[in-house]
């Protein structure tokens, strides 16, 4: 992460709505030249919302056609209101699109049929890749785009970008109720229907298709050198469908039926009708003068990894370092893994659990989501060698859940507790499809670890820590919960030695408790560990301490004496990719292979039959289902 003072300002390029201010800057140390998109919230929630913007570029920095992230900022001004700073490439601001095409239309200069036709195929390409890492721009216009070399589209502003949830598992065509995003010009129609005719906020419709109308009325803007006003709608005054088929047919006097065919399809007015970027460039795949910027297109990538998921074999490309990874999901350890049969990892695994009595660990073929401050519940599949699952949306609560909340699963019988939060009903269980209201916790807290455990054939759930909204600090205490009785007590546990939220704890065996690292607001992150013993109610800080300090990430037990620390977050709100093995025995510590992606891990860690484990990203500070990647170990013997 940057701070502000890495940068010079040297040139106010423009400012927009959301109080945006774009800046070319200077980064003080390295002498290089970047953009700075600078963006003022009043509120910690606006700050969040926006930040959205930077977690979408960072998810989609493998195509050379989408803008390059390098980063952000954010700082507390004065006024009591925050500002936030992106850090992008440096792009000359006369290839905006928009530039390009004012310039053009003053002197009538077309693009050639080559020229255009790499420019559709650039900005399909560019859009089918988001479309596959399940992104919706949700603003495509022409500032929103520039023309780069040879022809070639370049996406930027991902502030309106949404990350789509899967909602029915039978039906596939990604309809969702949605808020309305974009620009009235460029809206798809029933977007513009519902937001201009009826007024409404939000429509259910499919986000890719109507991303790929606005697209669709950008290439004709730019091909037919006229404006698209009135082409999205559809009343008494104005007929979209006519203006469309009589532009196509002007048009086509310019230039071939392959590009009329295109933009046709994308220009559908009826959404059910139109294709959505992946169809489009499963299309366009047939024709040999289509060549995306990535060295294997989608289509390509799925197809062979159906093939290559027969023998567990890694995909290769023969000229290219640069790989196409739909969703990042396996780090390179899954590779030195693709030489054993499955059936061989399966038990090895097997083994290898009953040696360490790993019986805790979540061996589980679903993984479930529940909205923050929303009423959402998402399931999401569990399986080896499983990249391409979605977060489906099974079911809505009645009510609201809660923000900041811990999600943990206890056992079959029991199935998911959602403990602590930001209000009083603060205890729901989920169980059987349906959510229980349990009685709630003695403290309001939240960002608590939570862990269940069998104490003398007691299920209990313990709230670790935590914080407390009322003053404002981080708890020590811990409150025990009888899950038979539905009865919350305090002091049957000590005290922690330092109240602490956002901690990871863990039964490491019948008698024991290790709570790891956490926040406290006198010491910041913090890297001490604390041990309770159950038996003897006794809790004491141990002298081994983290190798750096960290709150919200994860830790396993991963042998009888040996825990894997994921992720997380250290000082100076620095997201973490490492993975360290501590040896809880003698003290001693190694740090073992990077993960995929860096940031928060608070959901619970998954197992599949073969051992790999299925990690949870917060996504949008819990307001989107996690994201989903695949940590592997090399080999199990040698843990």
């Amino acid at each position: 992460m940057f701070r502000r003072t890495d940068f010079k300002k040297l040139e106010l390029f423009g400012a927009g709505k959301k109080n945006t201010r774009v800046f070319k800057v200077l980064h003080i140390k390295t002498g290089k030249i970047y953009v700075l998109k600078e963006v003022e919230a009043r509120s910690l929630d606006k700050l969040n919302e926006y930040k959205e913007e930077a977690v979408q570029l960072s998810k989609v920095q493998n195509h050379p056609n989408i803008l390059q992230f390098y980063g952000y900022y954010f700082y507390e001004t004065p006024h009591n209101t925050y500002k936030l700073g992106i850090i992008s490439e440096s792009i000359n601001r006369e290839l905006n699109l928009e530039t390009i095409y004012r310039k053009r239309i003053k002197i009538r200069q077309f693009f050639s049929e080559k020229e255009l036709l790499i420019i559709i195929y650039s900005l399909i390409d560019a859009f089918a890749y988001l479309e596959s890492v399940g992104i919706c721009h949700r603003d495509i216009k022409p500032t929103n785009l520039f023309l780069i070399e040879n022809f070639q589209i370049k996406v930027i502003d991902f502030g309106e970008s949404k990350e789509f949830v899967d909602e029915d598992e039978e039906e596939d065509d990604n309809s969702a109720l949605a808020t309305i995003r974009g620009t009235p010009q460029y809206l798809s129609p029933i977007l513009w229907e519902a937001h201009i005719i009826n007024q409404v906020k939000q429509v259910e419709h499919n986000m890719f298709k109507s991303d790929v109308f606005s697209a669709g009325l950008v290439l004709f803007q730019i091909a037919a050198l006229r404006d698209v006003n009135g082409f999205n709608q559809k009343t008494d005054q104005c007929n979209g469908e006519i203006l469309i088929r009589d532009g196509l047919k002007m048009l086509s006097k310019r230039y071939s039926n392959k590009v009329i065919e295109i933009l046709g399809l994308m220009l559908k007015f009826d959404e059910q009708e139109r294709p959505n970027f992946l169809e489009l460039e499963k299309m366009l795949a047939k024709n040999k003068d289509f060549v995306p910027r990535v060295d294997m297109t989608l289509l390509q990538y799925l197809e062979q990894k159906k093939l290559n998921k027969i023998n567990n074999k890694p995909l290769t490309q023969n000229s290219s370092t640069n790989n196409f990874n739909v969703n990042n999901n396996h780090n390179s350890s899954t590779e030195a893994n693709s030489v054993i049969s499955d059936n061989k990892k399966i038990k090895i695994f097997n083994q290898y659990r009953m040696k360490h009595k790993l019986n805790n660990i979540l061996l589980l073929k679903n993984a479930f989501w529940f909205e923050y401050g929303g009423n959402m519940i998402a399931r999401h599949i569990i399986s080896k060698n499983d990249t391409t699952s979605k977060w489906r949306l099974i079911a809505k609560y009645k009510s609201s859940f809660s923000y900041h909340f811990s999600t943990i699963y206890a056992g079959e019988s029991y199935g998911y507790f959602l403990i602590g939060g930001t209000n009083s009903n603060n205890t729901l269980q989920y169980i059987n499809n349906q959510i229980i209201r349990k009685n709630s916790m003695n403290i309001e807290r939240s960002f608590i670890s939570a862990l269940f455990f069998i104490y003398n054939n007691i299920p209990t759930i313990l709230a670790i820590g935590g914080y407390d909204y009322s003053d404002k600090g981080q708890l020590s205490s811990i409150e025990s919960y009888d899950i038979e009785q539905d009865i919350w007590s305090m002091n049957v546990y000590p005290d922690l030695n330092i109240g602490r939220s956002q901690a990871s704890s863990l039964l490491f065996n019948e008698g024991k408790i290790f709570v790891f690292g956490g926040y406290n607001k006198n010491y910041g992150t913090l890297n001490s560990i604390e041990e309770i013993d159950i038996e003897n109610k006794v809790c004491n800080i141990i002298e081994m301490k983290l190798p750096i300090p960290l709150r919200r990430f994860a830790s396993v037990k991963i042998s009888d004496k040996k825990v894997l620390i994921l992720g997380g977050i250290s000082r100076l709100c620095k997201e973490s990719d490492a993975t360290y093995i501590l040896n809880m025995e003698n003290g001693s510590q190694i740090k073992y292979n990077n993960l995929a992606k860096a940031g928060t891990i608070e959901h619970e860690v998954y197992f599949d039959e073969i051992g790999d484990m299925h990690l949870f990203y917060e996504n949008k500070y819990g307001t989107s289902p996690p994201i989903h990647v695949i940590f592997s170990f090399p080999d199990y013997n040698s843990i």
